[in-house]
């Protein structure tokens, strides 16, 4: 017996929602495929061009000793400027260039920064360039960023993951426990214990976040490895759970750097990493129940 038609109109109605959220997921997915495709090639992009530029007044000179002309009366330059292909090609070609240009700047930036003496050198340019009013400000700042990426002597370890309060008392966010508050906060906040925390951005923990000064009772302890933190703060919480066995070993479980984040990009299993005070919290747990 053949449906009402009231029946068969919201059988429809629901079957158009569904195919409508149906697509409306497919774009998302593909919006989210594609954004960091685009922002990767648009700043790969501004990069080259701005070595093109960088390189303009070379290309000049050498227009200027008639060199670049002497290239062009070659017999295969010639050919390319018949086949009207010759602007394509030089287009290419130095837009290769400068990729191999961009990729030894930076090695040979690299290799000085590990030798001794290109150390010593470093040092006093960031000494030079801090003492300039309004640049110094933003160049330490981003310097300092990039030793916690790279891990060096000044990067601040992290000692495990916890829980604070966020806007009100019902509201809780992952923060990286990094150090005892410096005296001066405790006195100028009047309380005898503060804990400097570590709260990042979902969901790029490596370069965004915001460091906080907590009192040690408003600090929750939490059952949970820094690979589940993290995994769940760069996915925005929608993955927390154990994923892939292999990853990098931590030589010490209880430091976690920011270097062992960059490493779970990737969604890489990081080994468990405990607090320093994790037997402490153990002992707690076993006294609660």
């Amino acid at each position: 017996m053949a449906g009402s038609p009231s029946s068969n109109a919201t059988e429809s109605g629901e079957s158009g929602d569904e195919s409508r959220m149906g697509v409306l997921d497919v774009l998302m997915t593909g919006v989210a495929v594609l954004v960091p495709i685009v922002v990767t090639v648009y700043v790969l992009d501004v990069l080259l061009r701005f070595v093109i530029d960088a390189f303009q007044p070379f290309i000049g000179l050498l227009e200027y000793f008639d060199v670049i002309a002497t290239v062009e009366r070659n017999g295969f330059v010639s050919f390319l400027i018949e086949a009207e292909v010759y602007g394509q090609v030089v287009s290419v070609l130095t837009e290769l260039i400068a990729v191999l240009i961009l990729v030894g700047i930076v090695l040979l930036a690299g290799l000085v920064g590990r030798h001794r003496y290109g150390k010593r050198a470093i040092d006093y340019f960031d000494l030079m360039i801090a003492a300039v009013p309004g640049i110094g400000t933003v160049y330490k700042s981003a310097r300092r960023m990039g030793d916690v990426m790279l891990d060096d002597e000044g990067a601040q370890n992290f000692k495990s993951i916890k829980l604070v309060e966020c806007l009100n008392d019902d509201m809780y966010t992952l923060a990286f426990e990094t150090s005892d508050s410096p005296p001066a906060i405790e006195d100028a906040t009047g309380h005898e214990k503060m804990v400097s925390v570590f709260i990042p951005m979902a969901p790029n923990p490596v370069t965004g976040g915001f460091l906080t000064y907590l009192p040690e009772e408003n600090v929750h302890d939490v059952d949970m490895t820094i690979d589940e933190g993290v995994r769940s703060i760069l996915t925005s919480g929608i993955a927390a759970d154990d994923g892939d066995e292999d990853g990098p070993e931590i030589t010490d479980p209880r430091e976690v750097t920011m270097a062992d984040l960059k490493d779970v990009t990737d969604f890489r299993k990081l080994e468990d990493a405990v607090s320093s005070d994790s037997d402490d919290s153990d002992d707690r747990n076993r006294d609660d129940d």
